[in-house]
């Protein structure tokens, strides 16, 4: 009995070392994105660049897919330090993303969006962390609707429209909502299975980070776009 819980309580404790590993880098890349973002607003005037250089979001936007798409698929290959430093180069890449968008969107629309993803991530991350329901089954339609996410918004940038606008940002806050409950857990089971050694659960924690950081940013790029105010 007693090593019975002695073994669950080295679980319990592993579990706990792992997520705030998780959640401090998640936290720290928010910070760097944050902060290159308002550093570029108070620095530079985003609006003219962007007005002069209209092909710099689509290159910023296709380096951001290649480093996500890269760490993703590289992870087991590259050492913990690579890793780390692949994402903060991610989270720098999307800072310099994010100043065009602060440009664009008044200063209480993006604190808005910024509470209101922080109170849905919050919400959904706890019920993904404490509920018992296995949610493995939601994978395959959360990552589908992901894709049509990703294909419609591509599509508004060509074509526009408010109401277009509307659907993708409220099929954002569904989705992103979902895959922030699944990955929670995906993250909850990976520190169960233990991941042998200090390297593997430093690279764990960096992927694991990456989930969230993606999950929250999303949300609250489709808060931003349901109710958002741009500048005048």
């Amino acid at each position: 009995m007693n090593s019975f819980e002695s073994s669950a309580d080295v679980a319990v404790s592993s579990e706990r070392t792992y997520l705030r590993e998780v959640f401090a880098w998640m936290f720290l890349a928010l910070g760097l994105t944050t902060g290159v973002a308002a550093y570029l607003n108070a620095t530079t005037d985003v609006a003219a660049y962007a007005d002069d250089h209209p092909a710099a979001i689509w290159i910023l936007f296709a380096v951001q897919i290649g480093l996500v798409l890269g760490l993703s698929f590289l992870i087991r290959r590259i050492s913990a330090t690579v890793a780390t430093l692949m994402f903060a180069l991610y989270a720098g890449v999307t800072g310099l993303t994010f100043a065009f968008i602060f440009a664009v969107y008044t200063t209480g629309s993006i604190v808005g969006a910024f509470a209101g993803a922080a109170g849905l991530f919050a919400g959904m991350a706890v019920w993904g962390f404490v509920t018992d329901r296995d949610l493995s089954s939601w994978g395959s339609i959360l990552f589908g609707a992901l894709i049509g996410i990703i294909v419609a918004s591509i599509a508004f940038a060509f074509v526009g429209g408010s109401t277009f606008n509307l659907i993708i940002g409220w099929a954002g806050v569904i989705v992103f909502s979902g895959l922030t409950a699944y990955d929670m857990q995906k993250l909850k089971q990976w520190s169960r299975g233990g991941f042998g050694g200090e390297e593997q659960q430093r690279k764990a924690a960096i992927f694991g980070a990456l989930m969230l950081y993606l999950d929250f940013i999303n949300l609250f790029l489709s808060l931003l776009r349901i109710f958002g105010s741009g500048r005048s």
